[in-house]
């Protein structure tokens, strides 16, 4: 077995470990780009079922679908990882993979997935707390598909308008490798208002009232707005007067339980 293959079954392997099998088992939804086949070779997405805790092997809960990249951070060969860590890097290649936390098994995800991963390999830089515009539409077929960037070119249903991304709030967020650490970063759809109170505030402000609002980092294609509801606007009025590391240590404490369904 070659770097590339051996490096890639180590990565998959790590999360499989944390996640459990895929659904259909050990199947994946391939990515390929005809203008450049080698972009991101390998590149999928890896559909998640919901899971119980174990001991044998150790797994966390989880309650919801989890769809997840598989490319971003599998350097290409050896050199690669020797010119990464001489120059002082300690996270594989791009470091990161997307993902989305859904509470249905859904086929949008994996196409917003694509997207992201191609954005990324097309040199835009998309980081912990940034917000992308985002939208969903109906296809003439009725299915639900999605829009990133802009401008829109679409007519929208339902009120999310961006996704912002933030670490997984679960236990095994980030993984170590041979070739360097990675972790998984959720992208979580968010209306016009919401992406408005996160641009007077931090994101974490806003992540923190969905995290009390029990919306946690789920997708949700036809979740109202937050603000439509006075219970909220009354718990963001409290939110908003919290600073920013107030907010992320109350995020960071609820790790482990913003996941459940009941939390």
């Amino acid at each position: 077995m070659g770097f590339w293959e051996r490096t890639w079954q180590e990565r998959a392997d790590v999360v499989t470990l944390a996640y459990g099998p895929t659904s259909p088992p050990d199947t994946v939804i391939s990515f390929s780009w005809t203008d450049d086949p080698l972009r991101c070779p390998g590149a999928c997405a890896l559909r998640f079922p919901p899971i119980h805790e174990s001991r044998y092997p150790i797994r966390h809960r989880r309650d919801d679908w989890l769809y997840l990249t598989m490319g971003l951070s599998q350097p290409l060969d050896k050199e690669q990882v020797e010119n990464e860590k001489t120059a002082g890097k300690s996270y594989s290649a791009y470091g990161i993979e997307f993902a989305f936390v859904v509470p249905t098994e859904e086929s949008w995800p994996s196409e917003a997935l694509y997207y992201f991963m191609t954005y990324m390999t097309e040199g835009e830089e998309i980081q912990w707390g940034d917000r992308f515009p985002f939208r969903f539409y109906r296809t003439n077929n009725g299915d639900l598909a999605v829009q990133t960037g802009n401008p829109s070119t679409v007519s929208p249903v339902g009120s999310i308008r961006a996704v912002l991304f933030w670490p997984f709030l679960f236990p095994d967020w980030e993984f170590l490798t041979s070739t360097g650490k990675f972790m998984i970063l959720v992208a979580t759809g968010i209306t016009e208002r919401e992406w408005e109170a996160a641009k007077r505030t931090t994101t974490a402000h806003l992540l923190l009232l969905f995290c009390r609002a029990g919306v946690g980092q789920r997708t949700l294609p036809e979740r109202q707005c937050l603000f439509a509801d006075a219970r909220w606007s009354r718990e963001w009025a409290d939110v908003e007067r919290m600073s920013p590391e107030d907010c992320e240590r109350e995020i960071e404490s609820g790790i482990g339980r913003w996941h459940l369904v009941e939390a």
